[in-house]
């Protein structure tokens, strides 16, 4: 019930409240910087009215402060970090694809295509100029150039490959420690909130490691009505109250693709089960270690292609130039190698240990069957036209094969002692120029014995593969090389559109969220002078009916003594 001294208690719940929010608002300027903090609003509502006796009404009693909340739309936190996921997938892609371009570094004066120019360029002029040394010399540099220049490119991939490795074993450890702060959060938001008050900036902080680990995964997150926080990825519970999850890597026991690098690592959950991640850095992480085929091409299928492109280009120089002679009227040997290896020692091993380390399948009847068949369709072609069919058909037959046998998609077919091999396909970082060919005179420019040293035709069936459309499933090499510049360009291209569309997206979310969430100085600004005035004019009020009081008390009453 009222009685004298209500009037200087609603004064003071005024004074109290108003000073109180003042507080909040010096707290909001001060944070006004701070990474994820979401700006806080104090709620006051108006004190249960006295009841007047009577008909008389109520008789309001002051305000009193109901709760300090932080501003946020849970919506846009969900919206945000989904999106989030969706760029930094698509940002790590993009950041890699930008290096397999450097790598193929085309089209420069370095590339693949000016070392096959230079190389093709070589055979053209020994065709012209058999005899000379200096002419064959040339060549050899040149073939050694080509040799090095793209088995150095197939040595980046391998070495980009295991740096992105590196990277994905970072990025789980970060998870990793998210997760386990956002256990030890939960902790303290739980503990604090246990009296039922709202522990704001503890929630900030967890609000901001969910923002971080959104980057690399798609995460979600929820509240149970025990006020226990919960978060998940792909249906697994990575955080729960005060427990953590976390992931593992291990090391692969077999590889992936055929060229990958040693010591390549997968991520599971702690508990054996396999991870889901959906969107995020991880997932881009991984696409672009592993992945050799669909749409999302990584690092493997660019250094596939290239050791595609280098084995079939072997194989078939080696072919010819075993048709040809040397100088010294002896047969032709195996213009490349691997591991440093003589010809000699190149068949042995092609026909020895060629296969998975076993002897190599021979399919020569098969391959001669088909050739002769369609060679005799085409009796009344000219030499060098019969040479140049053969040659596609040999390659066309080859590849057919290859093909139709799933068992040796990954293999490859050589020409030593005489017969077709299946065998392994080579890596380009492994092929040299023959040893033997450190004498020049070695190299097998004639299709003729009798011709020494002049011809120079076998040099020119050499050049010829050049402009083989059958040797690859893209064309010639020319083609080939083109074909593969411009799949790089094109997905590159389609990565920077994606990752330019999701910028924009989640700048424009950002946007939203920050005008719900974020410190605006100049609204704050004006909530101090609205406090300000509503404090001094509450102890205006505190004034005013302490003088009331004083003159009822000391002064009342006191006239006439």
């Amino acid at each position: 019930m009222a009685n004298g001294f209500t009037g200087l208690s609603i004064a003071l719940s005024g004074l109290f409240a108003n000073q109180r929010a003042m507080h909040v608002t010096s707290h909001n300027v001060s944070n006004v910087n701070t990474p994820g903090y979401s700006r806080q609003r104090m709620d006051m509502q108006a004190f249960r009215p006295d009841q007047l006796p009577g008909d008389m009404g109520t008789l309001g009693l002051g305000t009193d402060v109901t709760a300090v909340k932080q501003i946020r739309d849970q919506y846009l936190d969900y919206k945000y970090r989904t999106e989030y996921a969706k760029l930094s997938e698509w940002d790590a892609k993009y950041e890699i694809l930008q290096n397999i371009e450097s790598i193929l570094n085309e089209p420069s004066d370095s590339g693949v295509g000016k070392l096959m120019d230079d190389f093709f360029s070589s055979l053209q002029e020994v065709s012209k100029n058999a005899e000379s040394i200096s002419v064959r010399t040339l060549l050899r540099e040149r073939a050694i150039a080509l040799v090095k220049g793209i088995g150095g490119m197939a040595s980046s991939f391998k070495k980009l490959q295991y740096d992105v490795n590196t990277e994905f074993k970072v990025a789980v450890e970060d998870i990793n420690g998210y997760a386990r702060q956002i256990a030890d959060l939960n902790k303290v938001i739980f503990e604090s909130e246990l009296s039922g008050g709202h522990a704001n900036d503890a929630r900030d902080q967890r609000n901001l490691v969910l923002d971080k680990l959104s980057e690399y995964m798609t995460v979600n997150s929820y509240e149970d009505k025990e006020g226990r926080f919960h978060v998940t990825v792909g249906g697994h519970i990575l955080a729960s109250h005060y427990r953590a999850d976390s992931f593992v890597c291990t090391v692969r026991n077999k590889r992936k693709n055929p060229d990958d690098v040693d010591g390549l690592e997968d991520v599971r959950w702690a508990d054996g089960s396999p991870l889901k991640s959906g969107s995020g850095n991880l997932k881009g992480l991984i696409d672009i270690r592993d992945n050799i085929d669909g749409e999302d091409k990584g690092i493997p299928y660019y250094l596939n292609k290239l050791n595609i492109f280098m084995d079939k280009l072997v194989s078939e120089m080696n072919r010819i130039h075993k048709q040809g002679y040397d100088l010294n009227g002896n047969k032709g040997g195996n213009f490349f190698t691997i591991d440093n290896m003589s010809s000699d020692e190149f068949d042995d091993y092609i026909l020895n240990r060629g296969l998975d380390g076993k002897p190599a399948v021979d399919i020569t009847h098969i391959v001669d069957e088909k050739v002769q068949e369609v060679m005799d369709q085409y009796e009344t072609l000219q030499s060098d036209e019969k040479i140049r069919l053969k040659n596609q058909t040999i390659a066309e037959v080859i590849g057919d094969y290859l093909d139709q046998n799933p068992q040796y998609k990954s293999k490859s077919v050589h020409y030593a002692d005489g017969r077709y091999l299946v065998v392994d396909r080579l890596s380009a970082q492994d092929i040299n120029v023959a040893t033997d060919l450190i004498e020049v005179d070695k190299i097998a420019t004639s299709d003729s014995q009798l011709e020494i040293p002049r011809n120079g035709d076998n040099m020119l069936a050499m050049a010829d593969i050049r402009h083989n459309v059958k040797l690859y499933d893209w064309g010639s090499p020319d083609d080939y090389v083109k074909s593969l510049i411009s799949n790089l360009g094109v997905y590159g291209n389609a990565a920077k559109n994606l990752k330019t569309n999701q910028t924009l997206l989640v700048d424009n979310i950002k946007v939203e969220r920050e005008a719900i969430m974020g410190v605006s100085l100049d609204e704050e600004m004006s909530n101090v002078i609205r406090f300000q005035h509503a404090y001094s004019a509450n102890a205006r009020m505190v004034n005013t009916i302490d003088e009331m009081i004083d003159l009822i008390v000391n002064r009342l009453g006191t006239v006439g003594r």
